[in-house]
């Protein structure tokens, strides 16, 4: 038995060897963790990449999330429709694309929108999806301004840009004014524009004609025609107004008003009226 030194040298000794132990193989533990949380993050993706299976596995992840969306209740149940008047709802569902069963959350909006915009009464759509269950339709119709008489002297409905629209009964149109010209419904949106401008002028207008492919002629219901400038219409139909206002021309005997130059306006009476000018008649008891 040695002396009190040398027996506390060799418990220090049998505790160092024993702690040191220990610590090497904590730090070669949290080593070989890391290492293997590395490659799991790194290596495996890596791998699945190169053997070509990475999106093999997205789509069954993506497919396995609309199958549990759909087991939770997430499919199309209502379809809300708000704005229609004219659209056929059998064409506007199957612009919209999904039917009640389906998982909403697959849903593309943004497609069901551009769809829809492509129906001839639509002007305008937005589409949205309220989950759980729900597909939100807003939709603002075009409103039809006018009917374009065609080569074969039938009619078609336009609107105020000149866009053709479908599946109507031209009887409920028939008070609109006609548009004469192959290229009237593209430069209709400006005119009627214009003649709207002035209500009391724009419910006179029966028709309007366009004239060498650069400006309008406007009938009107008392016989009338208006010939109107290739610029600056606005300000010409502005100066009908004023003559009608201050020289009651609707209620003469004229049958052309020219609006053709700013600065002056030309008049052409009726062939009545002209033969009156030109041969008035003799007065009673005159010789």
């Amino acid at each position: 038995m040695g002396t009190l030194e040398e027996q506390a040298r060799e418990r220090r000794e049998k505790l160092d060897k024993k702690h040191g132990i220990a610590s090497n193989l904590k730090r070669v533990a949290r080593v070989m963790w890391w290492t293997g949380f590395v490659g799991a993050i790194t290596i495996i993706p890596a791998a699945l990449w190169y053997t070509g299976k990475a999106d093999k596995w997205i789509a069954i992840g993506q497919d396995e999330s609309v199958r549990l969306s759909a087991e939770l209740g997430m499919t199309v149940k209502n379809i809300e429709v708000s704005g229609r008047e004219k659209t056929d709802t059998n064409a506007l569902l199957a612009a919209i694309g999904q039917k009640p069963g389906t998982p909403i959350i697959t849903f593309d909006v943004d497609a069901a929108r551009e769809r829809i915009e492509q129906l001839s009464w639509v002007r305008t759509a937005t589409v949205e999806r309220q989950l759980p269950d729900t597909l939100i339709v807003s939709i603002v119709e075009r409103k039809p301004l006018a009917l374009w008489q065609t080569e074969d002297r039938g009619h078609v409905l336009i609107d105020g840009d000149g866009e053709q629209l479908q599946n109507y009964e031209l009887g409920d149109y028939l008070d609109l004014p006609v548009l004469v010209g192959d290229d009237a419904p593209q430069h209709a949106a400006e005119m009627l524009q214009t003649i709207q401008s002035i209500p009391d002028l724009y419910g006179m207008v029966t028709g309007a004609q366009r004239i060498g492919h650069r400006r309008w002629n406007i009938q009107l219901s008392n016989g009338m025609f208006i010939r109107l400038p290739e610029h600056d219409m606005d300000k010409a139909w502005q100066r009908l107004e004023t003559l009608v206002r201050q020289h009651d021309l609707l209620e003469r005997d004229v049958l052309i008003v020219d609006l053709r130059l700013p600065d002056r306006t030309f008049v052409r009476l009726t062939p009545g009226a002209a033969e009156n000018r030109r041969n008035p008649p003799k007065k009673e008891g005159a010789v």
